[in-house]
């Protein structure tokens, strides 16, 4: 069970590797658009209620409520009592979000105001105005995202995993179409807005092809949906937890100069990439095995929770460290060829280490959300997720005027690690679940051992390639399609997006090594060693 597992988590890693590499590219169009500065912080301001709801929703909340509620329907009544929930579920909960968009629509304004108060007026109706047109987005993406929570329920990944790679394919070449014809803003949220109507057929094509069918709801039906709805909000709450944060963080953004909000959403994404690409696809995985799990074996829960927690330990930490020692380079490549961008580099980077800093929490916590609802315990992370709310918004208030949007960042690191705390402690003391101490502490002190060691290893190889490229005197000019010419010299291998030609082959041996000395030093993780 453990390698099936490890199977599916790498088929989703992959894909969402592939969706986070186009993602990069769709960060640097956006640069290019957008720049930083009033324009881009009006367009993401418009966009954060749209793409929150999308996070939450297709990202966490639908999967995690509806993904035990089919298993257990299907446990109970076999596939066509789960088709009638996936029915009832599609037509009740798109009901409640079309009213949510109806709202919005016709208070977009006040919306925008509410969440940014530090806009001025020009800003709020700038803003209001893409929010109006942007706001649909979350319609169609839901819509999506209940079908896939069906397919991942019956162990079909495919789809879902493969569907946010699309999106950012489409997403990136509407975005190049708009940087190269100078279109509009307007026009760029319109193409959108096709896109997710896209996305929206292409996971009812999906479920069609899948043989699962929309069935008319009964009695027992509604049953099954009650227990989704007492959970809709608690989970609500717990699953968007790093999105309501961020959603603090824009407010008190909104009072920093020109540019805060684009920095630390941008920061913001690139922390999530290991968080998409590792615990993410972990926990897609293991959501439907401990529904599974605690109906036929609930014995075995406590070893399977301890093995997760090890591989998303074991996963996160090395690319953590490889994460802030290129923290500069990253946004280097990200803002190169924009003069405002770049200037803006130092400030972009503390930013970023503020949220690395919370970043094994951030994975972490991804993991226990699924623990708890497989066990269908959704008011214990709403609980956690409220009291994380209010320490971020406090730790926001005391530290934005000494560390302005690095404070803010920083705010949501420590505001998750407590939280990350009180799961560990629940699950210890309430659910008796068995933690294991001290494997977990000679696990860590061989794993940091090890990792101290290959690390080191990595970073004198990193500065002997660099003061050996440093000697190196040549220069090539590039004409790229007779519109921009690209100089290949030392600079270009060093400081600019070229660094990446040895840099990255770099860090995937460091990530290579820690895979095969582990045994060398005595660590296992079941994922790998057992079938």
């Amino acid at each position: 069970m453990s390698r099936s597992i490890l199977k599916h988590t790498s088929k989703i890693g992959l894909l969402a590797l592939v969706s986070r590499c186009i993602a990069f590219l769709r960060e640097y169009l956006l640069i290019r658009f957008l720049s930083i500065g009033d324009t881009s912080d009006i367009f993401f301001t418009a966009f954060r209620i749209p793409n929150t709801m999308r996070k939450i929703f297709a990202e966490g909340l639908l999967s995690s409520i509806l993904i035990p509620a089919i298993v257990n329907a299907d446990h109970k009544g076999g596939a066509s009592r789960a088709s009638r929930l996936t029915t009832l579920a599609f037509l009740q909960i798109e009901t409640y979000i079309l009213l949510f968009c109806i709202l919005i629509f016709f208070n977009a304004e006040w919306t925008i105001s509410l969440i940014v108060p530090g806009f001025t007026a020009d800003k709020v109706i700038a803003s209001g105005k893409l929010l109006q047109i942007l706001i649909s987005f979350i319609l169609f993406i839901s819509s999506g995202a209940i079908f896939a929570a069906a397919l991942q329920a019956h162990k079909k990944f495919f789809i879902p995993a493969i569907a946010p790679a699309i999106l950012n394919v489409l997403y990136v070449g509407a975005l190049g179409i708009c940087w190269m014809q100078n279109c509009s803003i307007e026009f760029f949220c319109w193409s959108m807005i096709a896109i997710a109507i896209f996305y929206f057929l292409l996971h009812v094509a999906a479920y069609l092809y899948m043989q699962f069918t929309f069935e008319k709801p009964t009695q027992e039906t509604w049953q099954d949906f009650k227990i989704v709805l007492l959970q809709f909000f608690p989970c609500f709450l717990s699953v968007g937890i790093l999105e309501i944060n961020h959603f603090v963080n824009t407010a008190f953004g909104s009072y920093l100069t020109a540019g805060s909000l684009t920095l630390i959403r941008t920061a913001f994404q690139f922390v999530n990439i290991p968080v998409g690409i590792i615990a993410a696809s972990l926990s897609t995985v293991l959501l439907p095995h401990f529904s599974k799990l605690h109906l036929e074996e609930p014995k075995e829960l406590s070893n399977h929770v301890f093995e997760a927690i090890k591989f998303t330990l074991w996963s996160t930490l090395p690319i953590c460290f490889l994460l802030y020692f290129f923290s500069k380079e990253i946004f280097q490549t990200l803002f190169l060829g924009d003069s405002q961008a770049m200037s803006k580099i130092h400030m972009a980077q503390s930013i970023f280490i503020a949220y690395l800093f919370g970043l094994l929490a951030f994975s972490l916590n991804k993991i226990f959300l699924s623990i708890f609802y497989a066990l269908r315990l959704s008011f214990v992370p709403m609980i956690a997720t409220t009291i994380s709310i209010f320490i971020n918004y406090a730790l926001n208030r005391l530290l934005i005027e000494q560390y302005q949007a690095a404070g803010i960042a920083f705010a949501s690191s420590v505001a998750s690690i407590l939280q990350t705390i009180f799961f560990l402690l629940f699950l210890h003391i309430h659910l008796r679940l068995e933690c294991y101490w001290k494997q977990y502490i000679d696990f860590f002190i061989k794993y940091i051992s090890q990792l101290i060691l290959m690390c080191t290893i990595f970073w004198i190889l990193y500065k002997s390639l660099y003061l050996y490229i440093e000697t190196m005197q040549f220069a090539y000019s590039i004409d790229i399609f007779t519109i921009h010419i690209t100089t290949i010299n030392t600079q270009f291998f060093l400081n600019s997006i070229g660094i990446w030609a040895w840099a990255g082959p770099l860090s995937l041996l460091l990530l290579l090594s820690l895979y095969i000395t582990r045994k060398n030093f005595g660590i296992s993780l079941a994922y790998f060693d057992k079938k």
